[in-house]
C-alpha cells in the first residue's frame, strides 16, 4: 500500500498524470487567428476581442500539425476596424447593449502559422435585450443574419473588384434544358 501512494505521488510529481498537456503559445496563436477571422468576416464598424475562450479538443493533423477546436466569447472593442489596431490593445465598450458573440472554430495550427478552418458564431443574449419592445425583439428573431452567422474558409472566394460587372444574361435557346424533361424534385444541385 505504501509503494502503491509513493508510485502516486511520483506520477503526479513528474506530470505523467496521462494528460497531454498543449502548448499554450499555440493555442493562444490559433484564438488569435479565429477572432481575426471573425473581425474580418461579420460586418461591423469596430473590433471584436476575446474575453473567454476554451480549448475543447485537439486533433492531431501531421506532423507537428494540429486541429483545435475551441469555444470563445468576444465583445465589442472601442476601436475601429479601419484603425487597423492589434484588438488585444484595445478596451471594451462600455454600456449594457454591447454587442457579444459566442463561437465555436476549427483551427489548423502549424509550426510557425494558424489558418482558421470553420467559424460559427451566435449572438448572445443579455437581460438588457430581452427587455426591448416585442416588435424589435421578432425582427431580431426573424432575422438570422445578425443572430447567428457561419463562415467556412476552406472555399473562401475572393472578394469582388470594384468594377461593377454586367448583369448574368439568359443562356440562348438552344442551350436550355428543355431538352431534358425534370425529375420532378426540387433540388438544385444533383448528379444527373
Amino acid at each position: 500500500m505504501r509503494s502503491l501512494v509513493v508510485l502516486l505521488v511520483l506520477l503526479q510529481t513528474l506530470g505523467a498524470s496521462g494528460g497531454r498537456r498543449y502548448d499554450s503559445e499555440r493555442s493562444n496563436r490559433g484564438l488569435a487567428a479565429a477572432v481575426a477571422g471573425l473581425n474580418s468576416v461579420y460586418d461591423a464598424s469596430h473590433l471584436y476581442r476575446a474575453t473567454r475562450s476554451s480549448l475543447k479538443k485537439v486533433v492531431p493533423a501531421g506532423l507537428n500539425t494540429d486541429d483545435l477546436l475551441m469555444v470563445f466569447t468576444v465583445k465589442e472593442t472601442q476601436c475601429v476596424k479601419a484603425s487597423g489596431s492589434d484588438p488585444q490593445t484595445c478596451a471594451f465598450q462600455r454600456g449594457f447593449r454591447v454587442p457579444s458573440f459566442t463561437c465555436s472554430s476549427r483551427v489548423r495550427v502549424f509550426p510557425t502559422s494558424a489558418r482558421v478552418e470553420s467559424l460559427r458564431c451566435r449572438k448572445e443574449s443579455s437581460s438588457s435585450s430581452e427587455s426591448s419592445s416585442s416588435s424589435e425583439s421578432s425582427e431580431e428573431m426573424s432575422s438570422r443574419g445578425r443572430n447567428q452567422f457561419n463562415a467556412p474558409f476552406e472555399n473562401r472566394v475572393p472578394a469582388p473588384s470594384a468594377a461593377p460587372s454586367a448583369p448574368p444574361s439568359a443562356p440562348p435557346p438552344d442551350e436550355t434544358a428543355d431538352d431534358h424533361p425534370g425529375r420532378g424534385d426540387t433540388f438544385s444541385n444533383f448528379l444527373v
